[in-house]
This record gives structure tokens, sequence and C-alpha cells, in this order.
């Protein structure tokens, strides 16, 4: 926005709203920010004291203003509102906002015909109960900025700790910041009961699910990659690869641009990932006892959590030993807990 109280040159204005982009309504709340910033004699409101103003996530405010995700119409109001904008400049700014909607919705009901590219939604149902692991979340948040450059992201730790319930979690709390789908594969890495998958295999999966007819899939993997790399170019698409063994099962699978997120779950360290190909790791620790005891409360209620305070701590100790215990105490489903009833009496 101008200093004039004229609407943004960032884009097209008045008449010419239609042609705004979502990049355009981006550049557009940063220019408002500063000329804030600028009239009060002060420095730019952060996105973190926008996030306590408005109560919303600092990650979403931040793809509002870079442009990446667009605002509902009732967050946007707010924001121009924040930003002193004008009445002028308000209604001007909500009908570029508007048309953009329009367009997306225009453009979302063509990909549905027939030979437009499918947008796969692969993602398990979101873990039950899920508690803690704020500070984890806040990490994930800051490496899906696609500004930082290609987002690899490898959740480890020891077996039930909960790498898989926080990687659903987040991917489910984020996914609408990947309008073209969210593609999902358990490698078995680690299952006792079955094979580990062939990094051919996951990719040929992958390629069903962006509807590719099996005579264009080729013979062997590096041309499958290839081609997988060729279709997610230019698409916003998350990636979870579960229960991986290593490094050579997961290379196949990696896109080549930063638009997309890759989140990997494994037992290993995988330094050869983070080494070779930028990963970031998260080295995933046991519950604190805060957290367990609210995980506890969630899954069972906060009723019979309180009128047992002993079976409660002989559990939340147990699991600070063990994340096992976890799995022989509580009927959550895996991968967090197993499948036997809590040591303690039922009424």
């Amino acid at each position: 926005m101008a200093d004039s109280g004229k609407p943004a040159q960032a884009g097209p204005v008045g008449n010419d709203a239609g042609r705004w982009t979502i990049e355009d309504l981006g550049a557009a709340l940063r220019q408002l920010r500063r000329r804030q910033a600028r009239h009060r004699g002060g420095p730019p409101l952060t996105y973190r004291e926008l996030a306590v103003k408005t109560g919303w996530a600092v990650g979403a405010i931040a793809d509002y203003f870079n442009g990446r995700v667009l605002a509902p119409t009732n967050r946007f109001d707010v924001l121009v509102q924040l930003l002193d904008a004008t009445p002028v400049e308000q209604g001007a700014l909500a009908t570029a906002r508007d048309r953009i909607e329009e367009a997306r919705r225009v453009a979302s009901e063509h990909r549905a015909l027939p030979n437009h590219r499918p947008v796969p939604r692969q993602l398990p149902a979101d873990v039950f109960a899920f508690s803690g692991r704020a500070g984890e979340l806040a990490t994930l948040d800051v490496l899906a900025d696609p500004d930082r450059g290609p987002a690899i992201c490898a959740i480890t730790g020891t077996a039930g700790v909960g790498k898989t319930a926080l990687a659903l979690h987040w991917a489910h709390r984020v996914a609408d910041r990947y309008p073209d789908g969210q593609l999902y594969a358990n490698l078995r890495g680690f299952d006792a009961g079955g094979a580990v998958m062939d990094p051919s295999e996951a990719v040929r999966r992958f390629l069903d699910a962006l509807a590719v007819p099996p005579q264009r899939i080729p013979p062997d993997v590096d041309a499958q990659s290839a081609l997988y790399r060729s279709l997610l170019a230019g698409r916003r698409v998350l990636v979870v690869l579960d229960n991986a063994r290593d490094a050579h099962q997961i290379r196949p699978l990696l896109p080549g641009t930063t638009a997309c997120m890759v989140l990997v779950t494994s037992r290993n360290q995988l330094t050869g990932l983070v080494a070779a190909d930028g990963a970031h790791c998260i080295a995933l620790d046991l519950l604190t006892v805060e957290d367990a005891r609210l995980l506890l409360a969630r899954r069972l209620g906060d009723e019979r959590v309180t009128s047992q305070p002993g079976a409660v701590q002989e559990i939340v100790l147990g699991a600070l030993d063990s994340p096992w215990r976890w799995c022989s105490w509580l009927r959550v489903p895996s991968p967090i807990l197993g499948s036997r009833s809590p040591p303690w009496r039922r009424s």
C-alpha cells in the first residue's frame, strides 16, 4: 500500500482486481505492515505479535503474508484492519481476495474433471487423544517453509515413542497447506511380521495414486523416480514416509521441488539422509510427566484419572522407563499404545 492511502501497487487494483494473485495479496499485506510501522515510528509487527493479537498460529500468519495460503474471509478482514488499512483499501483488498478464491474454485472444479491431475489424500486417520510435543510441532512448522529450500525432516527415536503419532498429527494439521495432495507409505522398515518395502514398490504405489496408467510406468526404479519427480514438479504435496529403515529406501521417493515437504519416521538416525540430502532430524524422546498425565486424561477421562492417582503414577513413571509399557497398559491404537487393559480396578 502506498503511503498516500491509495491501494498498494503490489498487484492490480480497482477494476483490475480480478488479475490479482495470492502472491500479490501477500505483498499487499507486507506493504501495509511496513507502512503502519513508518506511521507509528516503530518496527513492523512481527508474525508472533500478530499471533498474540489474533490467537492464530504463527505459521498460518506467515503463510498469509508470504502468499502461500489464502486467508479465510474473516481472518483476512481482521488482518487488514489490524494493519490500519483505510476503508477504501479494505474494500479493494476484500474484492481481490474474493476473486482469487472464486478463480481457485473454478480451477478446482476443472481439476476434478476427467483427464485432470488427481489430488491424492492418503494420510491415515489422525491419532486419537494426541498430547504434548509442542516444541516438535513448532519445529515442523518452521521446516515446512518452502523458502528454506528442500524440506526433508526425519523424526527418529526408539520403538513406541510416538514417531508416527507426531508425524500424522502434524500432517493432518497442515494438510490444507498442500492443496495438491498428501502421499503416505508405510515402508515397513522394522515390522516383525512383514518384509521391508522395496523402493520400487513404494514409488509404483505413488505413481498409481497420481493416476499414471500401468503401461506408462517404466520398468526400472530410476526411471520410475524420474517420472514421479516430474509429476510433483510445480505442485505442493506432502509426502509421509513412515517406518523407514535407511536412506536407500527413502531417496527414490524424494521430490525434486522445494514446494513439497517430506516427513520420514525411523528408529535409525538416518545420518546419511542428513549429510547427503540436507534432511533435518528431530530426535524424539519420551513424553514428559505432564504430557503423559494429559494423554491419560484425554484417553480415559479426567474423572477416572483423578480417582485413581496411584495407578496413574505407576503408568506415568513406568512409561518414563520404557515406552512399550504404554503398549501393554492402555487400549489406544498403534503406533502409540497397545491392546491390553490398564492395571487398575474397573468399576
